[in-house]
């Protein structure tokens, strides 16, 4: 009987100190573009987020845009700050350069996080569109 017991602690304390810490884990997501390119009339892109979940969800850091020759390039326009309810929409915008791929990265601290990257005319006609993943 004193093995068993001697072995039930071994076994069964741990697990349960294990699961009591993953409990209060937060896991990050981080979803990012392939590059884009909307050819030499692209004018501005645009990194769409949405949450599809039932409960908010914060952005950790900001999203970022990235250039294929300048890395991150400044945002235009961004309300995606903070944390987004339940079915809201949130965009990070950028100035396009007609001669340049562009990507997004978006990360959040977990959540039902769907978001697409696009490239757009000077009329706002969308160029070209892809799923973050």
């Amino acid at each position: 009987m004193l093995k068993s017991k001697t072995l039930m602690r071994k076994l069964i304390l741990p697990g349960i100190v294990f699961a009591y810490g993953m409990a209060g884990t937060v896991q990050a997501a981080t979803l990012s573009s392939g590059p884009i390119y909307g050819g030499p009339s692209q004018t501005r892109v645009v990194c769409s987020v949405i949450n599809m979940g039932t409960a908010p969800f914060a952005f950790v850091g900001n999203n970022v845009i990235f250039s294929s020759f300048n890395g991150s390039v400044p945002l235009s326009f961004n309300d995606c700050a903070g944390s987004l309810l339940p079915g809201g929409i949130c965009t990070s915008q950028a100035v396009a350069a007609g001669n340049q791929a562009y990507a997004c990265k978006v990360t959040t601290n977990g959540g039902t996080v769907r978001a697409t990257m696009r490239a757009n005319d000077g009329n706002n006609k969308v160029l070209i569109e892809e799923e973050l993943r």
